[in-house]
C-alpha cells in the first residue's frame, strides 16, 4: 500500500509544474538524440556513392530503394548494428516524455502510450541491430548467386517479421497521441496533429517508399532508409518546444 501511494505521488510530481517541465524537455531532447544516433546507424548503411556491382534480381526485389547496403563495408556494417541498441536506450527516455505530455489529462492513456512507445522503440533497436547482420547476408547472396539465396529468403522473412512487431505498438502509441491531440486532451496545440508520426508513417512511408525506388543509388535508400529515424527527430524536436495549449 505505501509503495503504491509512494509511487503514485511520484507520478503526480512528475506531471506537476515546475518539475514537469524539466522532466518533459529533458526527456524529449533525449529521445530526439537517440533518433540522431540511430540516424546516423542509417547514414552508415546507405550514404554510399561508389559504383554499384552487378545485383541479382532476387535482391532487387527484396531491396527496393535500398541496394546501396551493398556498397557498406564490415567496419559500417558492424557500426551501424551496434548503435542501434544504444540508440533504444536514448529513445527509452521518449516513453517518459509521451507519459509527461498526455498525464495531466489522463495518467491512463498516458502509462498505455508510453508503454506502447517503449516497447516498439526496444524492438526497433533490435532491428536496426539485425541490419548489420543483414547486410552482409546481402553482399554474400549477391557475390554467391543461387546456393545462398534461400538463406536471404529466410534472413528476409525475418527481418519483416520483426519490423511488424514494431509496427503494432508503435503504431497505438502513435495513434493515441494523435487521437487525444485531436481532441485537446493533451498538452499539444491541435497543429501537432500534422507532425503525428502515426500520420507520416503510415500515410506517407508507402507513398514516399513507391518514389524512392526509381531513385538514383544511394539516394533511394536514404529517403526510405532514414525516413523513420527523421520523423522521430522532426516530432520530439516539435514536442519540446511547441507552444503548450492553454486549457
Amino acid at each position: 500500500m505505501h509503495i503504491s501511494e509512494g509511487l503514485d505521488k511520484y507520478l503526480e510530481s512528475m506531471v506537476a509544474k515546475p518539475a514537469a517541465s524539466k522532466a518533459m524537455v529533458l526527456s524529449g531532447l533525449l529521445g530526439f538524440f537517440g533518433a540522431a544516433v540511430m540516424f546516423a546507424g542509417d547514414l552508415l548503411l546507405y550514404a554510399h556513392w561508389r559504383e554499384m556491382p552487378v545485383v541479382n534480381e532476387a535482391i532487387l526485389s527484396l531491396l527496393p530503394g535500398r541496394k546501396a547496403v551493398l556498397l557498406a563495408t564490415s567496419g559500417q556494417l558492424q557500426l551501424s548494428g551496434i548503435l542501434g541498441p544504444i540508440a533504444a536506450v536514448f529513445y527509452l527516455f521518449g516513453a517518459w516524455h509521451l507519459y509527461i505530455k498526455l498525464a495531466v489529462y489522463s495518467r491512463f492513456w498516458a502509462a498505455l502510450t508510453a508503454v506502447s512507445f517503449g516497447f516498439s522503440i526496444i524492438i526497433a533497436g533490435a532491428y536496426h541491430a539485425l541490419w548489420g547482420m543483414y547486410g552482409f547476408i546481402v553482399q554474400f547472396a549477391n557475390e554467391q548467386g543461387l546456393a545462398s539465396l534461400a538463406l536471404l529468403e529466410v534472413a528476409a522473412n525475418y527481418m519483416t517479421f520483426v519490423a511488424d512487431t514494431v509496427t503494432v505498438p508503435l503504431g497505438l502509441a502513435c495513434l493515441i497521441v494523435l487521437v487525444r491531440t485531436l481532441l485537446a486532451e493533451t498538452d499539444y496545440p491541435r497543429w501537432m496533429a500534422l507532425l503525428n508520426p502515426f500520420l507520416l508513417f503510415f500515410a506517407g512511408g508507402p507513398i514516399l517508399a513507391s518514389v524512392a525506388i526509381n531513385m538514383p543509388v544511394p539516394y533511394g535508400a536514404l529517403t526510405v532508409g532514414t525516413y523513420f529515424n527523421v520523423v522521430m527527430m522532426i516530432f520530439f524536436l516539435a514536442s519540446v518546444y511547441s507552444p503548450k495549449r492553454k486549457r
